[in-house]
């Protein structure tokens, strides 16, 4: 799932690591026509087209799904008990029911059902349908509740969990879960690949290892909002594709649902509304680490009011140490042969101007 960042892309990326804060930048020129035709083929390989506003709402608006043991029906109504005990009363009138014995205290059943749950507040959820529970699926049991154990379970391996996010930072994410639970992650050289950014009710996907049930975060492995099994557009790894853009880097001193602060590589310290960009960081988010933003509009020294932020990213520990490009904001000897084109310009106070159009050609 990881994408290979190619040769080209570090070339284009070391353009926006000299960019500087400046109320104008310089376009570049118009590529030549072999430069195009290895533009094409690099594209096609690194990154896609941003997702439309309707894939954006579809990609939020993900059914879920519940396991649970039957305790109560009438016509309106099934409340059914959770793998870790708790009871939630769902509100099933207009639900299609596709049960083979119809509802039944003590069987498992599995709802479908958008929105989300809260705790024990299902208001919010909306039920589509019941079906019996899939063979595979390891039924649930009444009995004592699952509760976070004084210790980890060191045998606990890898699994996955769907659910929105609830709150983010350099530290840890909180995923709200399809049970309605709230489970910690560490994000710590977490693969993040995220076309809806942080926005309130984007459904993530969370690949992680660990005992999600112990006391102690769980490493969290990849965070992904998007499935391209199921038709969805996956983030680009880079640059975005059809708009002119400009670029500033620096690195992670915070961040969260809705902002992310660098200190740019001028020095000063700017924070941005990142809430709906793109995001794709291999790195996770920490402390210290070295990213790229993309943005639209008018950044004035410090004040990024003026500022649309359209995706942020950094590169893998791979590319990073291929000297290609060191993420300091310099250029090799590698890279400095690829951008003789003059696709970056030096101003006298060291910063630099940069602007990358990532129209498709």
């Amino acid at each position: 799932m990881k994408k290979k960042i190619t040769l080209l892309l570090l070339a284009l990326s070391v353009t926006a690591a000299l960019s500087g804060c400046k109320k104008s930048p310089k376009e570049t020129e118009p590529p030549t026509e072999t430069e195009t035709e290895t533009m094409s083929e690099t594209e096609t390989e690194t990154q896609t087209q941003k997702p439309t506003e309707t894939e954006k709402e579809d990609s939020m608006n993900k059914t879920r799904e519940l396991k649970g043991l039957v305790k109560a029906s009438d016509t309106s109504t099934l409340t059914i008990q959770t793998e870790r005990g708790k009871e939630l009363k769902f509100s099933i009138t207009g639900a299609d029911i596709q049960l083979t014995n119809g509802i039944q205290t003590g069987n498992n059943v599995t709802i479908l059902y958008k929105g989300k749950i809260s705790g024990e507040d299902t208001s919010a959820a909306k039920v589509l349908m019941v079906i019996d529970l899939d063979p595979s699926e390891t039924p649930v049991t009444e009995g004592e509740l699952m509760t976070e154990a004084e210790e980890a379970d060191p045998n606990a391996g890898a699994g996955t969990m769907t659910g929105t996010i609830e709150d983010v930072n350099t530290d840890r994410i909180v995923i709200l879960a399809d049970d309605g639970e709230s489970y910690y992650f560490s994000l710590y050289g977490t693969y993040m690949n995220l076309v809806n950014g942080m926005q309130d009710g984007n459904y993530v996907t969370v690949e992680y290892v660990g005992d999600i049930y112990g006391p102690d975060l769980v490493a969290a492995t990849e965070v992904t909002d998007n499935n391209p099994d199921d038709g969805d557009a996956s983030a680009p790894s880079g640059p975005s594709a059809g708009g002119t853009y400009s670029y500033v880097n620096g690195t992670v001193s915070d961040c969260g649902m809705n902002s992310t602060t660098i200190l740019s590589d001028e020095g000063e310290e700017l924070s941005f509304d990142t809430s709906k960009a793109t995001l794709c960081y291999y790195n996770g988010i920490a402390v210290g680490n070295y990213i790229t933003i993309e943005y639209s509009g008018e950044l004035n020294g410090s004040d990024t009011t003026g500022v649309n932020v359209t995706a942020v990213y950094d590169y893998s520990d791979g590319a990073a140490s291929s000297n290609e490009y060191d993420g300091t904001g310099e250029e090799t000897p590698e890279s400095q042969e690829t951008t003789d084109d003059g696709g970056s310009e030096t101003t006298d106070d060291g910063g630099s101007e940069s602007e990358y159009s990532g129209e498709d050609v």
